[in-house]
């Protein structure tokens, strides 16, 4: 496969491009922005999969009745340190935010919080919600189940979603961002890769027939991704897959009850609670010192520490990103469609 041209665009006009198409959508202004903001900051850490690359299905997804655009998220039920948040089929990031907000209160009330969402539809990036927790001295953890476009380890059919999971550790220096899908790869960087028109690494996707396959092409004609890991991938996407599913109340998405959409679960806790923040942030910051400050496997390089990507990238696309123009083509045409 030939490799397509990139565009470089600012970041302004990438928010004002999703910011006019979402409103176009029939999202509230504040929402419209709230949405483009999470994308245009996947776009900004080096995330294309998670940016703008999305708007073609967002648009399909009202198109279908899948998103209801104005929705506003609900606190449906609220006991102790437990919190379920009802999506009502509006976008994801709007009830992903809600839930970050709910779980950081009641985390400093109660030194932990669980908090779930249901009828929710893509979240986006799930590293932007544990990082806004960490950001506030807090440990975050989310996970959420979707759509089957997994096969089991052992399997060839789609069995399971993406099934992403995030952990954020604060130190005194900048936090640990643990964001990774269960699958070998996001299935957003697979669209990245067929308008790029590059393949994809070996072991990431099989085809229609069980076959291993590099062409992204072939997920989309009826093949599946593969987990990470092989077995251990497989054991943390199923655990994924049944607490996010099960625990929200959206079901896990091989039942016949599932709900489309992602189940989400969100933990905060609080070291005051625990051992107390100083003590906390002095064996968190201690340890990733040493670890980053460890012999490197070749010379000259660096140990880093999840999350220093893509805050390197974050330092260099202040005002411009790059992208792919075959999707910043579809960003124009489907403004220009609407």
């Amino acid at each position: 496969m030939s490799q397509a041209e990139n565009r470089t665009i600012a970041v302004a006009d990438a928010e004002e491009a999703a910011v006019d198409i979402l409103m176009k959508l029939g999202t509230p202004a504040d929402r419209a922005a709230e949405v483009a903001h999470s994308l245009v900051l996947a776009q900004i850490v080096g995330h294309d999969s998670h940016g703008l690359v999305r708007l073609r299905e967002y648009s399909s997804f009202v198109d279908r009745g899948l998103v209801v655009p104005d929705a506003e998220p609900e606190v449906i039920s609220s006991r102790g340190a437990a919190i379920m948040i009802d999506g009502h089929h509006g976008w994801g990031q709007v009830a992903s935010h809600a839930a970050v907000v709910a779980g950081v209160k009641r985390a400093r009330e109660l030194g932990v919080a669980v908090v779930t969402v249901r009828n929710c539809n893509h979240v986006g990036r799930i590293g932007e919600y544990v990082d806004q927790i960490a950001e506030q001295g807090l440990v975050g953890m989310m996970w959420c189940n979707s759509d089957p476009c997994v096969a089991p380890f052992g399997g060839a059919e789609r069995m399971l979603g993406t099934n992403p999971f995030a952990v954020s550790v604060p130190t005194a220096n900048e936090p640990v961002i643990v964001d990774f899908a269960t699958a070998s790869v996001a299935e957003g960087k697979l669209r990245v890769a067929r308008a790029a028109e590059v393949e994809v690494a070996p072991g990431s996707v099989v085809d229609k027939d069980g076959q291993p396959s590099t062409n992204p092409n072939d997920f989309y004609n009826g093949g599946a991704l593969l987990p990470f890991g092989a077995h251990k991938g497989y054991g943390l996407s199923l655990a994924i897959e049944l607490l996010g599913g099960a625990l929200s109340g959206g079901h896990p998405s091989v039942n016949e009850s599932y709900v489309s959409g992602n189940g989400v679960v969100l933990i905060v806790v609080a070291p005051d609670f625990f051992v107390g923040s100083e003590a906390f942030l002095a064996d968190t910051t201690e340890a990733t010192e040493v670890i980053t400050a460890s012999t490197p496997s070749t010379p000259g390089g660096k140990v880093l520490l999840p999350g220093d990507v893509e805050r390197a990238h974050a330092a260099k696309n202040v005002d411009q990103i790059t992208m792919s123009s075959a999707i910043w083509d579809d960003v124009s045409a489907i403004l220009a469609e609407r």
